[in-house]
């Protein structure tokens, strides 16, 4: 049987090659990896958009590879280490320079000054400086903002009605958001059954809620912070912020709902929840019929900072040393197409993203009451700094400790005094070798 499933696969796989080559004919053959796989609902969309270019013109033939998101993030590190990587692709834009710096990625300053064709040339005007920013090395681009996004307070019009509360009531301070959270909470035999928030849920991330108050896990030269009685301070509202309900009563209603595969408030559990734009067309997929509406993520009650984290996607040419000039010009008229105003109002179409496009996302949300206002948001984020000895500083390198936090094994005192020391520990092994 195994067998017989290893000559069916090469034979698929040969198929699709003689198709592509049969399509491409004398072209000169671009890869370009996305995150839209045959199966998706984004797929035809994506796959639209790539005809188009392919259709317009006889010299160059884009071969669109589809991955879904975890997925991708394997096949795109393996290939770029390896310098198999594709000719164009996405990644994340807060880490462009760990890449620019290898020597993977071709210089965009380079082939923007080389351009002369005067009816495509990219404008860097219809991109946010804070992407550029993060896109830039050594004074020079080597990518650009495919995606933005950005992180909001969803809110549940319907619940705030059914409280004898409207829009005038929804919160804008801390202290406000905890207080009207707690009036929609509702147990059962000690199980949550609806919550009003929890600043943990959704995509609400401790660093977050730091930013708000002007802290930051690092300082301005990188060094690790957190020591300090404010940090303290904001780790414990986090802690105490549902302190009538317990850890477990908490993790137990998220986890049902990541059980059940749905979210939270597109499933009207919670009344408010911190999340994604792309929480947007989660609900309108899901034919949810309530009324909701987004607004910015409440700020400490004290000289209080609207910010959001808000990162996005980059799109990169890949520079796998080859000596492949003919795929470097194609790759860079094909990246030329796809930054476009239409195309990126298609690919938002295609996939639900808020595109890099300012333009492009202005005119697409003419119509979209809910996309106006994400998109209001998108103009008060900013991504995660990189930190090259702590790439997952964020993430994996500060979970452990927060979660101890959460769960009262550790004090806030403690998880942060731990972390920091992590952090310390990382770096002067990175400053040992680098």
């Amino acid at each position: 049987m195994k067998k017989i499933f290893l000559v069916f696969v090469v034979l698929m796989t040969s198929l699709s090659l003689f198709a592509c080559n049969n399509e491409a004919g004398d072209r000169i053959v671009i890869d370009f990896w996305h995150m839209s796989p045959v199966g998706s609902e984004s797929y035809s969309g994506v796959k639209s958009v790539i005809n188009e270019f392919n259709d317009s013109q006889d010299t160059y033939y884009v071969k669109g590879t589809g991955f879904s998101f975890w997925d991708y993030w394997d096949k795109i590190n393996v290939a770029v280490s390896s310098k198999n990587a594709p000719d164009l692709g996405l990644s994340t834009i807060d880490d462009v320079v760990s890449r620019a710096s290898q020597g993977v990625l071709y210089n965009l300053s380079d082939l923007m000054d080389e351009d002369m064709s005067s009816d495509s040339l990219i404008d860097l005007e219809e991109f946010r400086d804070s992407q550029l920013d993060f896109a830039t090395y050594e004074e020079d681009l080597y990518a650009l903002p495919f995606t933005a996004t950005t992180r909001a307070l969803y809110v549940n019009l319907d619940m705030f009605e059914e409280m004898g509360l409207d829009e005038d009531d929804i919160p804008t301070t801390w202290s406000e958001l905890q207080t009207i959270a707690k009036q929609f909470d509702i147990t059962d035999d000690g199980d949550i059954q609806r919550l009003g928030f929890d600043p943990t849920y959704g995509n609400a991330t401790f660093h977050g809620w730091l930013w708000q108050t002007g802290l930051d896990f690092f300082d301005e030269d990188l060094n690790p912070t957190l020591n300090t009685q404010e940090y303290v301070d904001v780790l414990n509202w986090v802690i105490d912020f549902n302190d009538d309900l317990s850890r477990s009563q908490l993790t137990s209603f998220g986890e049902a709902n990541a059980l059940l595969g749905i979210n939270a408030f597109a499933a009207e559990r919670v009344a408010m929840i911190v999340d994604v734009d792309s929480l947007y067309q989660t609900i309108e997929q899901s034919g949810a019929d309530f009324n909701y509406t987004v607004v910015p993520i409440p700020v400490p009650d004290d000289n209080g900072i609207q910010v959001n984290w808000g990162s996005g996607f980059s799109i990169e040419m890949y520079n796998n040393q080859d000596g492949d000039t003919e795929s470097k010009e194609g790759t860079y008229e094909f990246l030329k197409y796809l930054m476009s105003k239409d195309t990126q109002m298609a690919l938002s179409e295609a996939t639900g993203w808020i595109m890099g496009h300012i333009d492009a996302m202005e005119t697409y949300a003419e119509d979209k009451p809910i996309l106006q206002l994400l998109l209001e948001e998108v103009n008060y984020a900013v991504d995660k700094v990189y930190v090259p000895y702590a790439p997952s500083w964020h993430g994996t390198d500060w979970d452990t400790y927060y979660t101890q936090a959460l769960n009262g094994e550790l004090t806030a005192e403690q998880a942060l005094a731990a972390a920091r020391e992590n952090y310390l520990q990382k770096q002067e092994n990175w400053e040992r070798t680098n």
